[in-house]
């Protein structure tokens, strides 16, 4: 099987499991050379298992997304071992549950936890990359969203009510991604997200308050399916699309919408 994506270099965030984990194992199948990071000293065992399965090279390194320190010395090593980064896919998040009922000093701690993570993580992220992909005068720049946001067909946008951070933090990140995708776009460099409904993971089991029957876990969707769909994205290439949120929703098909038109902007 030919390797789409031979020579190219994937920094994936939040890859000890989940979503980052199963773009990480499918981007090495297609043979790219792969940088992971997370907060949990599992991911040097994955990029192990990673090299082991699919004979890549892949930098695996404990790195806190909320640092800035740390997240630049990751970025700055893998430009370092590998030369240049063409692949990010900025998964790296949590989730808290945040009534209104909660008390003052908890949604606070809850804040500044979800908030750092998912939106100033993606931030920091992006910002340390961004520069090598301008220089190469190309790049492709996933950010994982949610739902939430791109609902499907007939659905409100929102994650219901115990959700207000999270999901201010994920529209945060449709922020930046419309926005790079404006910035990026002169250097050939696309900036999309995708927005999966319920996909097997650490954070979604802990969403769900139990251990999932195997009804539940047949229905949701597998963290390789995320990557696959990733995979079709980076293959449009620097003429695909780019500035989009892409909803991928259970008891649908998983696949690349059609594209969407670009409308004019109101401020350059």
């Amino acid at each position: 099987m030919s390797k789409r994506l031979q020579d190219k270099v994937a920094v994936i965030t939040g890859a000890a499991s989940g979503i980052g984990k199963g773009c990480a194992n499918v981007l090495a199948a297609e043979g790219a050379t792969i940088a992971i990071c997370d907060i949990n000293p599992n991911v040097t065992t994955v990029g192990r298992a990673i090299t082991s399965e699919h004979d890549v090279p892949v930098e695996a390194v404990i790195t806190d997304v909320r640092s800035s320190t740390e997240v630049a010395r990751f970025v700055e090593n893998t430009i370092a071992q590998f030369g240049k980064i063409d692949i990010l896919i900025n998964n790296a998040g949590i989730w808290r549950a945040t009534p209104i009922t909660d008390s003052y000093e908890k949604v606070l701690d809850d804040f500044e936890a979800i908030v750092t993570t998912n939106l100033k993580g993606v931030f920091q992220v992006g910002r340390s990359v961004i520069p090598h992909m301008v220089e190469a005068g190309s790049g492709e720049i996933i950010n994982i969203a949610t739902d939430h946001i791109v609902p499907p067909h007939g659905f409100a946008t929102g994650g219901g009510s115990r959700m207000d951070v999270y999901d201010a933090s994920k529209w945060g990140t449709r922020g930046l991604t419309e926005s790079w995708a404006k910035a990026l776009k002169p250097h050939k460099i696309r900036v999309n997200a995708l927005g999966m409904d319920a996909t097997d993971s650490a954070m979604v089991r802990y969403a769900s308050g139990q251990e999932p029957s195997p009804e539940i876990l047949e229905r949701w969707m597998k963290p390789e399916q995320i990557g696959e769909l990733a995979v079709e994205l980076i293959l449009e290439g620097p003429e695909g699309r780019t500035g989009e949120h892409i909803g991928i929703w259970l008891d649908h098909e998983i696949c690349l919408p059609d594209r969407k038109e670009e409308l004019p902007s109101r401020h350059p």
